[in-house]
């Protein structure tokens, strides 16, 4: 055939039609990209959940609801990068107008032209890890409280009701939230407390379908708490500021002191009892002090499910009348030296 040398070429003269349609959209782009009104200098993260930022220009519009076709509110831009090869990507940063927004669309899979539907970032979770490492990660709540009301029970005092998704880069720090996990939001003067649902973080939502390690952004699922004045920090924020989530012999450090607590076991059986002893460690070393031990103010567990006694000032004992699984039973041990909240659940037969 006559074409056969022709197509035996180098590729660097002979590009396919879908390569050549990429180069020519590229220089349209180089051409006439800065022609815009919207174009606007932000600030991105380097990579993916760095923390670290640089300039980036981009053309910043209103979002559209793919859905709807209608404009979304102010709290969500669409950006749309000069390069087609720019990285983007779920749960990408940016920062701009005072403000860190998260990546949550790219639509990367049937637009050619690298964009970002991009969601500002309306609050900041805050909390204190296992080592004493306080963490805050910008996140986004949506509007709409759901099932905003107070539960009432004769066996217990009010409890207040109201569910709320947030959503925040999945990354090293937020992989460490676990449920049951208590935030705090609002002004400083008004704090309003949520716990994420024991079964409220969404991190499976994998980018690539097999690769568990490959989802980018969390999803809470938070329901309406109480905040403590004697054992939060309500000035910065910070929910549960004298303990950790770890499990119960992983210890809780406060300044150079641990509060541990024997035996580990966190489940109670049905019938079944179990005492706790509590005590301030450093290093390996028993220290004193004593504790007061009380239900945790907000506990939703009905009262006629547990029988709770305090044994003295470094013990106490639950005896779990009823299974009850929708939440557990929460214990404060107060202390002049430190405090710790136990999350105990309260098991069926096994």
């Amino acid at each position: 055939m006559p074409y056969r040398y022709l197509a035996s070429a180098s590729p660097i003269y002979f590009k396919s039609p879908k390569e050549t349609w990429i180069d020519s959209y590229q220089a349209l782009l180089d051409d006439q990209f800065e022609n815009a009104a919207t174009l606007e200098t932000i600030q991105e993260e380097t990579s993916f959940s760095s923390g670290s930022l640089s300039y980036v220009t981009v053309r910043l519009n209103n979002a559209i609801n793919s859905e709807t076709g209608q404009k979304m509110g102010g709290d969500f831009k669409h950006i749309m990068f000069q390069d087609l090869t720019h990285s983007t990507g779920i749960g990408f940063k940016y920062y701009f107008s005072d403000n860190y927004w998260v990546t949550i669309n790219t639509q990367r899979a049937d637009n050619l032209t690298a964009t970002a539907t991009i969601r500002r970032c309306n609050a900041t979770l805050r909390w204190m890890g296992e080592t004493g490492i306080l963490y805050s990660e910008p996140c986004a709540i949506d509007y709409e409280v759901a099932r905003p009301r107070d539960e009432v029970g004769s066996k217990y005092p009010v409890t207040p009701q109201g569910y709320i998704d947030v959503y925040a880069q999945l990354n090293d720090n937020t992989n460490l939230i676990k449920g049951n996990q208590r935030f705090l939001f609002g002004t400083p003067t008004n704090r309003i407390a949520y716990k994420v649902f024991g079964n409220g973080v969404r991190n499976f939502l994998n980018e690539e379908t097999e690769d568990d390690e490959s989802s980018a952004l969390v999803r809470l699922t938070m329901g309406g708490d109480f905040a403590d004045e004697n054992t939060d920090d309500i000035a910065n924020g910070i929910a549960d500021y004298n303990w950790d989530f770890g499990t119960l012999n992983s210890g809780s450090a406060v300044g150079s002191l641990y509060v541990v607590v024997d035996p580990s076991e966190s489940k109670i059986i049905e019938s079944g009892s179990a005492a706790y002893s509590v005590y301030y460690y450093s290093g390996s070393v028993v220290q004193s002090g004593s504790f007061v031990f009380s239900v945790n103010v907000g506990n939703v567990v009905p009262a006629a499910n547990y029988t709770f006694a305090s044994l003295g000032a470094n013990s106490f004992s639950v005896v779990n009348n009823e299974q009850y699984l929708e939440d557990t039973l929460d214990i404060l041990c107060s202390g002049s030296s430190g405090s710790r909240l136990l999350n105990l659940q309260l098991r069926g037969a096994w």
